[in-house]
């Protein structure tokens, strides 16, 4: 879950309404750099987070009652495999280009946490030895899933950006990372409150993308199960984002 402190109580986020946004803004990039496998692409990006442990699986409430961030989040190495190995077998039901370039995500994102496990590094050890028969398959090869790659990281991130309010007030610029065609992204807001990214990677100079948020009004609770309910009994508001092309 990605988790902001508001007046009004806490507003969270869920990691598979925020793999949708990034899927939304990968769904914008400008067709030039899009490939044959599109929609297998964009079914990869809007997934990739699916499949995630219930808040009562992660101990995610920390010891003063308030529910943890899952940057703040310590969970241990079997319960990360469990959610890499459920996501990927759920893509590779779908489609094994999807599943290939989800493996480049999920040794991203666990090649550390994998360390010391041995289950872990067996499962990893499998993804690289699919991704060599699944590059087979589909007529591809490694260096080129590295640039599709660079989409998903692209999106990934200015996802999780919009989704923690990260870009500031004043116009002041914020890094989305190097990703596509090697180049370096930034993203600030005008004074309209719009957002515009630096260069810009889209197909249209306006848009505009939403995203589902809860809003609990409690900020403690006293354990996961509590949470849990107030979660689901929460308020839904739509949480929205302008984009467009400055000169």
């Amino acid at each position: 879950m990605l988790i902001n402190f508001k007046k009004e109580g806490l507003e969270v986020i869920s990691h598979a309404a925020h793999g949708l946004l990034a899927g939304k803004i990968a769904n914008e990039l400008h067709h030039h750099v899009r490939n044959d496998h599109w929609v297998d692409t964009l079914a990869t990006i809007m997934g990739h987070d699916d499949e995630q442990l219930a808040p009562s699986a992660k101990n995610c409430i920390s010891e003063l009652g308030m529910p943890l961030d899952f940057m703040e989040n310590s969970i241990p190495p079997e319960k990360s495999l469990a959610h890499a190995q459920a996501v990927y077998d759920k893509m590779m039901l779908k489609s094994s280009w999807a599943a290939l370039l989800l493996s480049y995500h999920l040794e991203f994102l666990y090649a550390e946490t994998a360390k010391g496990s041995k289950d872990f590094e067996k499962f990893l050890k499998n993804l690289r030895k699919n991704r060599e028969e699944l590059c087979t398959l589909h007529g591809t090869n490694p260096g080129e899933m590295g640039k599709v790659y660079q989409l998903m990281v692209f999106s990934d991130r200015l996802s999780l950006i919009l989704c923690q309010d990260e870009v500031p007030a004043a116009g002041r610029e914020v890094e989305i990372n190097q990703s596509v065609n090697d180049e370096r992204y930034f993203v600030h807001r005008s004074a309209d409150s719009s957002l515009t990214v630096r260069p810009w990677l889209f197909q249209k100079d306006h848009f505009k993308l939403q995203v589902d948020a809860r809003y609990v009004k409690e900020i403690k609770f006293a354990d996961e199960a509590a949470f849990e309910r107030a979660l689901s009994s929460s308020d839904i508001r739509l949480k929205s984002f302008v984009f467009k092309k400055t000169s």
